[in-house]
């Protein structure tokens, strides 16, 4: 375990952190074509939920990216934290 720990450094949480972010919305992607959303008919709340859901995760994704260009290591990770957060707290609302 400490091996692991030694080699996760911050610039390296934070691409583990982007690439989350990227897998959230490719998911939500995946989820919105899985409820039919490629039918060609109308959108529907449901499936419109998994469209705004990869929006939200791509544009963390892109701010995320650019505070890791900048060097801002901990602020890009904690970004992903609170992101995946608000997340899954918009999922559960919007579910329940």
């Amino acid at each position: 375990m400490k091996r692991i720990l030694n080699r996760l450094s911050t610039a390296r949480a934070a691409q583990v952190a982007l690439g989350l972010l990227i897998v959230i919305a490719i998911r939500s992607i995946a989820e919105f074509f899985r409820v039919g959303g490629a039918s060609g008919g109308p959108v529907g709340d449901g499936q419109l939920f998994y469209v705004e859901g990869a929006l939200a995760a791509s544009i963390a994704a892109l701010a995320v990216l650019v505070l890791h260009v900048f060097g801002r290591h901990r602020w890009a990770t904690l970004l992903t934290a609170a992101v995946i957060i608000a997340l899954l707290a918009w999922k559960i609302i919007a579910i329940g």
